[in-house]
């Protein structure tokens, strides 16, 4: 009885509790409601000038050798020898060894083709000296001839009148006969000389071309730098053959070096119809780590034929020589800078400053306004942009995610 009374206490202590909060929630008196503040956003801008304005196009490139040639060995045989540069990144000047074959068999082939020489000259001489003894002898067997044919006409004479012998006439005869014969035979023998020294002759140029050609022979066994550059790709080492065929090494000229950079349809157009590429100027900057180089150029040529698959052309801008190159290699990435063409009343603006391509933002009495432009052109960070907007605007520089016309905002106050 006691716990039912006590639990019947606990339940009325309870209740008074709870209506004194459900009072106390309805006699609540209600704050008076605030209207909201509108936004204001601290914005940075800048003031716009219409000015003609000519950019810097900025094409990505790559540095390529004007001269660039593969090496391989002129005659094969065993390496004896390399040069001290022969290694890949190595520079070597013109003439500088590279590779010495075993010159054993061409010296030998050399004394072989010199001793051959001398032996067709010989020979060449010998013909000679027999073929001018007979065209002497030769005189004498005419006078002899001419001589017997005297005689002859002379007895044969004398032997009609009865002054000689018949016998007298048939000797004379016989004499003159047997000078003709020697006459026809000198001719023969003078013919067969000349053929003799003619084939000699020839013998002696073809044992001089192979004289020549032994020396050469010889001489190639020295393979040398063609002109000043650097080794790349070397593949020769002391104790191994090679065969005309194979490949010492590569030669790339570190002096002739020029950009090769792609350049747009209407980037190419653009300069074309102000007076072509050729001949512009460029800046080749190199970044090589924290430092920029910075080389001068000249556009000098352009490729044969547009690329259809990346929609442009490609250019080549040697550089200008009398520079220090700084250890330029081909195959450095580098970006050229030319002169674009000039633009006429335009406005330069930071590229953060164009939303969609197309819109920019001015700031009247405190809201912004919105203005449709047309990009032009890229300078860096910066467009050059032409639309409907009055000298010494101010465009809003400062991007905003929820810009939009009649913001209201406040320019940032400058810390200087």
């Amino acid at each position: 009885m006691r716990k039912l009374a006590q639990l019947i206490v606990a339940l009325l202590f309870l209740g008074g509790g709870g209506a004194s909060f459900a009072l106390l929630v309805l006699t609540k008196t209600e704050a008076a409601s605030k209207p909201p503040v509108e936004k204001d956003w601290v914005v940075d801008s800048v003031v716009l000038q219409r000015a003609n304005l000519q950019p810097t196009l900025r094409l990505q490139g790559q540095i390529i050798s004007a001269q660039d040639a593969e090496l391989r060995p002129l005659v094969e045989g065993r390496v004896v020898e390399i040069g001290p540069n022969f290694y890949a990144g190595g520079k070597v000047i013109k003439g500088e060894l590279l590779v010495a074959i075993d010159p054993f068999k061409y010296e030998t082939e050399l004394s072989d083709a010199e001793a051959a020489i001398v032996e067709a000259q010989a020979s060449l001489a010998e013909a000679k000296s027999d073929l001018a003894s007979n065209e002497l002898l030769a005189k004498f067997d005419q006078e002899q001839e001419e001589l017997r044919k005297t005689d002859l006409d002379r007895k044969k004479s004398l032997a009609d009148r009865g002054v000689v012998a018949s016998k007298s006439a048939d000797d004379a005869r016989f004499s003159y006969l047997s000078a003709r014969q020697n006459k026809v035979a000198r001719s023969e023998t003078i013919t067969r000389l000349t053929a003799q020294v003619a084939r000699l002759s020839a013998s002696v140029t073809r044992a001089e071309v192979r004289l020549k050609r032994a020396k050469r022979s010889l001489e190639e066994t020295r393979l040398t730098a063609p002109f000043d550059g650097v080794l790349v790709e070397t593949a020769a080492a002391v104790g191994k053959r090679l065969s005309a065929s194979d490949k010492v090494a590569r030669i790339v000229d570190s002096e002739r070096l020029e950009a090769r950079f792609h350049m747009s349809d209407a980037q190419f157009g653009r300069l074309s119809s102000e007076g072509g590429v050729k001949g512009r100027p460029a800046v080749v900057v190199w970044r090589a780590g924290k430092e920029s180089i910075k080389l001068r150029a000249t556009l000098e040529r352009v490729q044969g034929e547009f690329d259809a698959a990346s929609g442009g052309v490609w250019l080549y801008a040697p550089i200008d020589k009398g520079q220090n190159t700084f250890d330029l290699r081909p195959g450095a990435f580098v970006e050229t800078q030319t002169p674009d063409i000039v633009y006429e009343n335009v406005f330069r603006v930071p590229e953060v400053a164009v939303y969609d391509s197309e819109k920019v933002y001015l700031i009247d009495k405190g809201r912004l306004v919105e203005r449709i432009v047309t990009v032009l052109a890229h300078d860096g960070f910066d467009l050059l942009i032409s639309g409907d907007i009055e000298d010494a605007s101010q465009l809003v520089v400062t991007r905003i995610p929820e810009i939009a016309p009649g913001l209201k905002v406040r320019v940032r106050e400058s810390n200087t």
